[in-house]
């Protein structure tokens, strides 16, 4: 792995007591919200008989969550040794998703979709700013050897979200209407934010002075290591981020209803996915975080090949729910196989803008991938899509590969001297 910037005290040092608690819960707050708005709005969208080509534009909103690299560095710089630099961030952007959850049951996705779309977008810019803040916290005060075992609290975390949106809002006030379902969300958000004051996070902590300028502010990405990583993630992803933009679009077409259909992609593939996360965990600590990525690359090319020939002929119900669950599964080892090894490339002092530059350039490419699914499903259809998304994951499988076998001569020469 790559140390640079990191210190050896850094390393070695012990996690904060009661971290892995608050990732937890700082996770399981934004990823419930942020999986209503890119995946419950496109449930109402559909039921109410939207086009993909409209539905895709939903997905367009997700660009400002991309984009917070441009502002990370202000996450850097600035915030408040009292009140804790990172959690300082994270009360402030949840006070405004907040606010603009208050603003969601007056916009209808059917009758008013070009107010909706704006203000998806800034809580899509919030959300994203909350995320650099989490995930610099979390690359500033967890140990080296913690970092895996974060990133599967993290997966966890999100899989239970997806639970308690799906099975807890969605299933239960779906049918009822936008509105009766955005006034719970609304309820949701205040009660994470009541939830998010007491949390001392990293009270306190004052990272070293931040040295991110605009020349610097992608360095990241310049040094070998990272940018190897980068290339693996875009790879083994297509799979996941084609699924990600037709899942929903699929489950509706094939006659699912909307609590059904939110069942179906935020409880049942959620808890499919925290077993996923567990199990990497421990592929990780035998393989590698490489040659993890590698295994779970060359299983989802496998998985959409297989799936694009059972759904050559039209979304069937059964097939369906099983490649959704197959891909949850898979999609969530990724996480501490990737994520694990990227936050060990963070350097101090701009810990936030490395991780949000490395995961912005991820999540373009991702969302590019999920958007163009789900525009150009009506035209091609779902099988050319899953066949082409499946080839990608292959590929960055063997990407890991490589890239495990040319590392491994370096590690045993480390481990010799």
């Amino acid at each position: 792995m790559d140390h640079a910037g990191v210190s050896k005290s850094e390393a070695d040092k012990a996690s904060t007591p009661g971290m892995f608690l608050s990732i937890a819960l700082l996770t399981l707050s934004l990823s419930a919200l942020v999986q209503f708005l890119w995946q419950g709005t496109v449930l109402f969208m559909r039921e109410a008989g939207q086009p993909s080509q409209m539905i895709g534009l939903v997905y367009l909103t997700g660009f400002p969550w991309l984009l917070r690299f441009l502002w990370a560095p202000y996450i850097d710089r600035h915030g408040s040794r009292r009140w804790g630099h990172f959690r300082s961030w994270i009360i402030v952007t949840q006070i405004a998703i907040t606010i603009g959850l208050l603003l969601l049951p007056l916009v209808d996705p059917l009758t008013s979709l070009y107010a909706l779309l704006p203000l998806l977008a800034i809580l899509s810019a919030i959300m994203g700013t909350q995320q650099s803040a989490i995930l610099g916290l979390m690359a500033a005060r967890l140990a080296e050897k913690d970092r895996p075992k974060g990133m599967m609290v993290k997966a966890i975390a999100f899989a239970a979200a997806g639970v308690l949106m799906g099975a807890g809002i969605l299933y239960w006030l779906g049918d009822l209407g936008w509105r009766a379902t955005t006034g719970a969300i609304f309820l949701f958000g205040l009660l994470c934010l009541t939830a998010l004051l007491p949390m001392k996070l990293d009270a306190g902590y004052a990272p070293p002075p931040s040295t991110v300028n605009l020349r610097n502010q992608f360095a990241i990405l310049w040094r070998p290591g990272p940018r190897r990583l980068l290339l693996i993630t875009l790879g083994v992803n297509g799979a996941v981020a084609t699924t990600y933009g037709l899942q929903s679009i699929m489950l509706i077409d094939a006659g699912f209803a909307i609590s059904e259909a939110a069942l179906i992609t935020m409880v049942a593939a959620a808890a499919v996915g925290a077993f996923g996360a567990l199990a990497a965990r421990y592929l990780v600590e035998r393989l590698g975080g490489y040659m993890a990525a590698s295994v779970l690359g060359f299983a989802l090319g496998a998985t959409c090949l297989a799936f694009a020939a059972l759904l050559a002929k039209g979304p069937d119900k059964g097939v369906v729910v099983a490649l959704v669950l197959v891909i949850s599964f898979l999609s969530f080892g990724l996480i501490p196989a990737t994520k694990g090894i990227l936050l060990g490339y963070c350097s101090e002092g701009r810990k936030a803008t490395d991780v949000s530059v490395f995961s912005g350039v991820e999540a373009l490419a991702f969302m590019v991938l999920v958007s163009g699914a789900s525009a150009i499903a009506d035209l091609v259809g779902f099988a050319p899509i899953l066949a082409a998304a499946g080839c990608i994951s292959v590929i960055g499988g063997a990407f890991a590969l490589r890239q495990r076998q040319e590392t491994a001569p370096a590690r045993a020469l480390v481990q010799a001297i």
